[in-house]
């Protein structure tokens, strides 16, 4: 039996894609739910770029999951009359948000499952909240975050640091480090996954821009963003260009820089961290964060957003 990866997120699939590459020659079953973007085109990437990796490439719509399965049946999910939305193979399971309808979904079927990081170090973080109010106040059949019965391990990047479990629940399994441990092929198999086009051979100084939508953030309208990111790129940035939009960006970035490398939004940002074959020689932002624990350029370039409207007006 192979493990089984949920995922919610790009990130997730990122982590699970590695893990079942070092886990070969064993299959794995990964399970994608539908509020992973363009979950569809991810699945045939996937079975494309590795297509010995897995037993099968699931996806699941939540809401259909938890609609057939009301709190009342949490010790009985399969109906007589009915056949079930979704039967999960067996395998020892690896979930991140088991706060999700497919966690709850393992609660129902008594599935034992190993808690995953949501992110980096996110059981390092102080403001654990959520799970001391569970803890205070617990309502219905469900716990999450780790709290189950049926979750027998949690993952944490540093589990001497992690106070939340006991040590009897916890196990150290850095994702920093076996992001920084990828040989050449694996990176090779996850850009296969997650860019769109492959990357051009000369990329001697090349800059990437980091955009973030103020126009979302109901900042600015569209025409004043489009002027500003040409302005802070005509001062800041140099061919060839890169840009990695935000995943909530929709702003056609090719029509404003057509002679840029358009990065897909759905790309996790640990990709161009871990999984390029070279460096940035400069990485520009506005007015975002998105620098702080980035790794993949020689100089970083934090413009703020006073400065950015500037120089749109010359």
């Amino acid at each position: 039996m192979g493990d089984i990866f949920i995922c919610h997120t790009l990130y997730h699939v990122l982590i699970a894609l590695v893990r079942a590459l070092r886990s070969r020659p064993g299959k794995s079953t990964l399970v994608l739910s539908t509020c992973v973007p363009e979950a569809e085109t991810l699945r045939a990437k996937l079975l494309d770029a590795a297509p010995d990796l897995w037993d099968a490439v699931l996806i699941v719509d939540e809401e259909k999951l938890d609609a057939q399965n009301s709190e009342s049946d949490f010790y009985r999910l399969r109906h007589p009359f009915r056949k079930p939305y979704f039967a999960l193979p067996k395998g020892h399971v690896y979930i991140s948000n088991d706060w999700s309808a497919l966690g709850r979904y393992l609660q129902r079927e008594r599935r034992v499952y190993t808690l995953c990081e949501d992110t980096f170090g996110g059981t390092l973080d102080p403001d654990q909240h959520l799970l001391d109010e569970q803890r205070t106040n617990p309502r219905g059949p469900y716990r999450y975050w780790g709290d189950s019965p049926c979750c027998r391990t949690v993952e944490s990047e540093d589990a001497a640091r992690c106070s939340i479990f006991g040590v009897d629940k916890l196990v150290t399994v850095s994702k920093a480090q076996l992001l920084e441990s990828l040989t050449e092929e694996e990176k090779a198999i996850i850009r296969r996954v997650f860019l769109a086009v492959p990357l051009p051979e000369h990329v001697q100084g090349a800059c990437l821009l980091l955009p973030r939508s103020f126009v979302l953030d109901g900042l600015m309208d569209q025409p004043t963003q489009d002027a500003m990111f040409a302005a802070v790129a005509k001062k800041y940035c140099t061919e060839p260009l890169f840009i990695k939009t935000h995943p909530r960006d929709t702003t056609d970035y090719s029509k404003l820089f057509p002679t840029a490398v358009i990065l897909p939004r759905t790309m996790p940002s640990e990709v161009l961290n871990f999984c390029l074959p070279f460096k940035f020689q400069r990485a520009v932002t506005v007015q975002s964060w998105v620098l702080r624990g980035f790794t993949a350029a020689e100089e970083k370039v934090f413009v703020g957003l006073e400065e950015a409207e500037k120089l749109v007006q010359g």
